[in-house]
């Protein structure tokens, strides 16, 4: 059994990796910790501006690099297998072809995220994934 878990770093998507953990843990399932960015595609029009869609594009790779350590710190320990893995494009579009692609069982994640950086998380993107996926969804909300 596999379980995604997308995540963007915020108080809402720490809480769907907990929630995740204790549900993995009952139903011995692999956990597969995914985050967007966004694409920087709408600078690649602009050659001048070239050297700054380098840099965008470095701070979101360093940005992934941070949320999916932390995350693999959050789950240390835990008994199953925890991949981690990292991509751009649209932050709904993306969860959903992934979870696809790894033909997960369902998908955990938050109600809402982090906004301007990556507009994740029952904002637009766990609306978007909940009405698209062909996978069952859990939406936690931070505050329970």
């Amino acid at each position: 059994m596999k379980i995604l878990v997308p995540i963007d770093g915020s108080k809402s998507s720490k809480k769907s990796i907990d929630v995740a953990r204790d549900m993995g843990e009952k139903l011995g399932a692999d956990l597969l910790i995914l985050t967007v960015t966004p694409e920087t595609s709408i600078f690649e029009q602009y050659p001048a501006n070239f050297n700054f869609t380098l840099e965008i594009d470095k701070a979101n790779v360093e940005r992934a690099e941070m949320i999916l350590k932390d995350a693999e710190t959050d789950l240390s320990g835990y008994p199953n297998k925890v991949e981690t893995f990292y991509t751009s494009g649209n932050p709904g579009e993306q969860i959903c072809k992934f979870a696809d692609e790894k033909d997960v069982d369902f998908i955990v994640m938050g109600n809402r995220g982090l906004g301007a950086f990556s507009r994740t998380l029952l904002g637009s993107v766990s609306n978007k994934v909940i009405n698209h996926s062909k996978k069952s969804v859990l939406v936690v909300k931070a505050d329970i």
